[in-house]
């Protein structure tokens, strides 16, 4: 084995501290091969998932496809000069769209700015990606990851496709429907309501990632332009570097898909359980990341949050996750290397262990889950329907 020597002495103890993070995969894509476009491990998400990532990716290609024709002059109409839209907000109506558009069509490409391909960006990313459907599409992920959860706590056999299809169907898009349709206790309505939170800003944030990328790589491919006297580049450049930031897109979006759906799904599914229950953690997939393969098989006790002395070594609970915790047994303190607290270091989440993570909790045979005959009724009515 060889032995490799890092020199952190010159960094701040911040620098230090990012760099034993990423050495330990605290800070880590999960996935940096193509095992992350591989369907996910439990039969409850699975569907999910790849629903969400297909409408992702479908958007995301829109993006890239159109601004890719805008580049090469192919959107230009020889209509009459259309006035440029001033003062536009950040959020445009439809009317504002259309405003846009007309002026963006009517302007040779030549005479473009730097301020109209902004423009274009701004239009395509309000045009395909606009924040109050990727909200939808968020709260849709998380709804029913969290009541696939509660499916799981509840079912025996894992259900095939076609069950897990019929079940999807059958579910609200909503946390408010969800509350609506089914007798949720505050445990299970408050794991909904963060998951749609935590899965909205998540899918907002890589719209603003996509429309601050692709104001850079067209500045980037303008300013060769004026470098070559104002020859266009040739576009087999620009193609290939719009390629090279969406193929970096989709994979973010997939994290999304991967991590939100996991997350909530594990919470739901502790959530539903009654306290006592026993749960296996299964951490079989490839790419795991050395602490997942380590706490692959532990068994905990489901515990209610609220209860005083929880064992984390032996007892699971919603809410029980690794923020503000790191994957590196030590930190550093001056100019020294010292170990971590064992209240500072990674302990087995409820959730998922870290971003793109695919743990999951399975029922031993002796729990069952919390007293809920509503569901339980209709969960049998879906899957006997015909």
């Amino acid at each position: 084995m060889t032995t490799l020597l890092i020199d952190i002495g010159p960094l701040s103890e911040h620098q230090s501290d990012e760099a034993l993070e990423a050495i330990y995969k605290s800070v880590h894509d999960h996935g940096g091969d193509d095992s992350i476009w591989n369907p996910h491990e439990s039969p409850y998400i699975r569907r999910l998932i790849e629903l969400f990532t297909e409408r992702g990716l479908t958007r995301l290609e829109k993006v890239r496809t159109e601004l890719t024709a805008w580049a090469k002059g192919e959107k230009h109409r020889k209509d009459s000069p259309v006035p440029r839209p001033e003062g536009m907000i950040r959020r445009w109506d439809k009317g504002e769209l259309a405003l846009v558009k007309l002026y963006l069509e009517a302007l040779p490409p030549e005479q473009f700015t730097l301020d109209d391909w902004g423009m274009v960006v701004d239009f395509l990313v309000q045009r395909y990606l606009p924040e109050d459907e990727l909200r939808t599409e968020a709260e849709w992920l998380a709804t029913r990851s969290g009541l696939m959860g509660k499916v799981q706590a509840n079912m025996q056999k894992s259900p095939n496709l076609k069950q897990a299809d019929r079940l999807l169907a059958a579910m609200p898009n909503t946390v408010k429907g969800a509350s609506k349709q089914f007798k949720l206790s505050s445990v299970q309505h408050a794991v909904l309501d963060f998951g749609r939170a935590r899965a909205a800003e998540a899918v907002t944030r890589l719209s603003d990632n996509v429309r601050h990328k692709m104001r850079d790589v067209i500045m980037q491919h303008e300013e060769q332009k004026m470098l070559n006297g104002g020859a266009a580049t040739p576009g087999s450049a620009l193609k290939t570097r719009l390629l090279d930031e969406f193929a970096v897109l989709n994979r973010d979006w997939r994290r999304i898909a991967l991590t939100e759906a996991g997350e909530v799904a594990n919470q739901g599914f502790i959530a539903s359980l009654s306290p006592g229950a026993k749960v296996k953690r299964i951490e079989q997939y490839r790419g795991a990341c050395p602490f997942c393969r380590k706490i692959d098989g532990v068994v905990m006790e489901v515990v209610p949050a609220s209860k005083d002395d929880k064992d984390p070594d032996k007892m699971i609970w919603v809410g029980k996750n690794n923020v503000e915790r790191s994957g590196s047994p030590r930190k550093r303190v001056g100019g020294e290397l010292v170990e971590r607290l064992p209240e500072e270091q990674w302990w087995v989440p409820a959730g998922v262990a870290h971003p793109m993570c695919r743990g999951q909790w399975i029922k031993l045979s002796e729990s069952r889950a919390d007293d809920d005959p509503d569901f339980a009724e209709w969960l049998k009515n879906t899957l006997e329907k015909k």
